[in-house]
């Protein structure tokens, strides 16, 4: 893309994003941050562009995967890592929403001393599970981004491999804590909400449940996800 496209591009992602907090403002009382708008516009921005790099395609011919709600009863668990080898810290994040497509409850977690992201990726979904307890749910949808826990080619010590599988035997422990638990893989796009809240659990370096409610910037992800997946269930029908 060019450098002319790509400020169009930003400036139509500043209008939609100041048009829709002038709105929350004005109709709901919600006030905002520029912190906030500039982070959404930001993360929004990195999205498509690392969506175009990885598929070598524009963002008229990207296929079109959107976030969907879970079943009546279960509740969806997006999580999100970013891994920062220098520091062997990483950063989880865990957005929980029903099947309204509520935010039902959020956790940003760090952990220090992680030696790859193969470990990283185990820790995640084992954190995304214990969150998961610990809020009382009962039959859970798992969607992660990465496929770093399938890989083969990861150059694992012996040692590590030892932790690797005490993660794994507390995962299954866990999963007997639920009614039900399945796992799905997503494309990053569909996991953006969550993409983004590590991005602020990252910056702010530390571990928090979002007992106040989750910046603006993942809000107004996870509400248009809701209106992207009405418009595509109610043309269907």
């Amino acid at each position: 893309m060019g450098q002319d496209e790509q400020n169009k591009q930003l400036i139509a992602i500043f209008l939609w994003a100041l048009w829709y907090r002038r709105n929350k403002l004005i109709h709901e009382g919600v006030k905002f941050s520029l912190q906030d708008l500039l982070g959404f516009i930001r993360g929004y921005g990195q999205e498509i562009s690392l969506c175009q790099e990885k598929l070598g395609v524009s963002c008229r011919s990207l296929p079109k995967e959107f976030w969907s709600p879970p079943d009546l009863g279960f509740i969806k668990l997006n999580f999100n890592t970013t891994f920062q080898s220098d520091s062997r810290t990483f950063t989880t994040t865990i957005l929980a929403r029903g099947s309204k497509g509520e935010i039902v409850g959020a956790e940003t977690y760090l952990f220090e001393d992680v030696v790859d992201a193969f470990l990283a990726e185990a820790r995640a979904c084992e954190r995304a599970l214990l969150f998961a307890f610990r809020m009382g749910f009962r039959c859970l949808v798992v969607e992660r981004d990465s496929l770093t826990v399938i890989k083969k080619k990861l150059k694992i010590k012996e040692e590590d491999k030892s932790i690797l599988r005490s993660i794994i035997h507390h995962i299954r422990n866990l999963e007997n804590c639920f009614e039900e638990v399945s796992y799905l893989f997503v494309p990053r796009l569909v996991n953006r909400a969550a993409h983004t809240l590590a991005i602020e659990g990252r910056r702010r370096q530390s571990s928090s449940i979002w007992v106040d409610g989750v910046p603006v910037s993942v809000k107004m992800i996870v509400e248009n996800d809701w209106m992207v997946w009405t418009q595509r269930h109610q043309s269907s029908l």
